[in-house]
Parts: C-alpha cells; sequence; structure tokens
C-alpha cells in the first residue's frame, strides 16, 4: 500500500471514528461535515485510475456523496437523497455491465427472492413512496446481479470480481436498514451499522476496479 494510500485510509478511518461520535451526541451539523469524508477518501483513492470503469466507480462516488449530503439529519430531503443514491447504483450497473454481459440468470433468483422479500416487508408502511422504493430496489438488485454476473468472467482478477460482488452485497444491506430506520423504528445501533456496511461497500467496490494495463 502506498504512503498516500495509507494517509487516506488513516483520514477515512478518524473521519467515521468522529462521526460516531457526533451521531451518539447529537451534533448534526458535525455529522453533516464528517458523514461524506469517507467516501471523499475512496474517491481521492480511485482518481488517478484511467479507464472506463474506474470513471462509472468515480460517478457512482460522487453522486454517493451527493447522497450522503442530502440524507444527512441537518438537512433531510430523503426523496432527493433516494435519486442521487439510486443514480449512484446506476452508475456501478453501468461499470459492471462493461466488464461482462454474462446473463447468469441462475445468480439472478436468490437476488431476486432477497429484492421481493424486503419490498413486501416494507410495503405496507410505505405509503405514497412505494412507487419509489420499488424501482430503488429494483436497481440494487439488478447491482446486486450484475456484480454477481462478473465472478469468473475476468481470467486474473477473480479477487477483484469478489471485491465488487461483496461491496454490493453490503450496500444492498446498508440501504436495507435506511429503509428499517426509516420507515420501521429508528435505533442508534442499527445506524451504526448501515453506516459500517456502507462505508465497506464503497471501499469493496471502488477496490473492484479493472485498471488499465
Amino acid at each position: 500500500m502506498s504512503r498516500r494510500s495509507v494517509q487516506l485510509v488513516r483520514v477515512g478511518l478518524v473521519a467515521a471514528a468522529l462521526f460516531f461520535v457526533a451521531l451518539i451526541a447529537e451534533w448534526k451539523l458535525a455529522c453533516l461535515l464528517l458523514k461524506p469524508i469517507p467516501v471523499l477518501c475512496v474517491l481521492a483513492w480511485l482518481w488517478p485510475v484511467r479507464g472506463a470503469d474506474a470513471r462509472r466507480l468515480r460517478a457512482g462516488l460522487v453522486l454517493s456523496l451527493l447522497g450522503d449530503i442530502l440524507l444527512a439529519e441537518a438537512i433531510d430531503l430523503f426523496i432527493a437523497g433516494l435519486a442521487a443514491f439510486l443514480l449512484a447504483h446506476v452508475a456501478y450497473v453501468a461499470a459492471f455491465v462493461g466488464r461482462t454481459r454474462a446473463l447468469h440468470l441462475l445468480r439472478l433468483a436468490p437476488i431476486v427472492a432477497f429484492g421481493w422479500s424486503v419490498y413486501g416487508w416494507l410495503a405496507p408502511n410505505l405509503g405514497e413512496l412505494r412507487g419509489p422504493v420499488l424501482a430503488y430496489v429494483i436497481v440494487i438488485c439488478a447491482m446486486m446481479w450484475r456484480a454477481a454476473a462478473q465472478v469468473g468472467e475476468r481470467p486474473g482478477q477473480e479477487g477483484r470480481a469478489w471485491a465488487g460482488l461483496a461491496g454490493a452485497i453490503a450496500f444492498a444491506l446498508s440501504d436495507t436498514l435506511i429503509a428499517v430506520n426509516r420507515f420501521i423504528a429508528w435505533s442508534l445501533g442499527v445506524e451504526v451499522l448501515l453506516m459500517v456496511l456502507y462505508w465497506v461497500a464503497q471501499v469493496l467496490i471502488a477496490s473492484s476496479v479493472a485498471r488499465e494495463e
């Protein structure tokens, strides 16, 4: 790991730790300022990498940063934040499709079951947001499917493919917990877990980048 990468890891970890302190203390402005920093560090790490794959991942990170800000409690523009993260997932879908267009439909089956189960569980509590949330579930399931489809398709890059899949799954679990906190019942423990999953997801997806030779 390069010195620059080590510095970015340190900054990201410190920012994450301070965010959790601010979250527990209910310092909303501090949360707003600290929340995007770990993803900014991932974006800075990925920035020098060339190629279409890296550009698509960077687009997803930038849109995620926008979503972080819009969903922060100090601002709380839920629909706008939902739209930003939906577009981030679309960018990640584009990145995974750029790596392979193989269908691997059997890998889609458990993902559809997951998405259908989560949406069915949440639906009674969604009210007028049923449509937007359903669209979001469909897109994030598409992201997981395309991440799963890339596994085994790039000889010599199996580790990165698995990192991308693990990141997509972690992102889906994080989003599910966001829905739990928003539509079922909020808890601090769930908030902490979903943020950990979210940051881990972004790191894993970024680390799956296909580098140009």
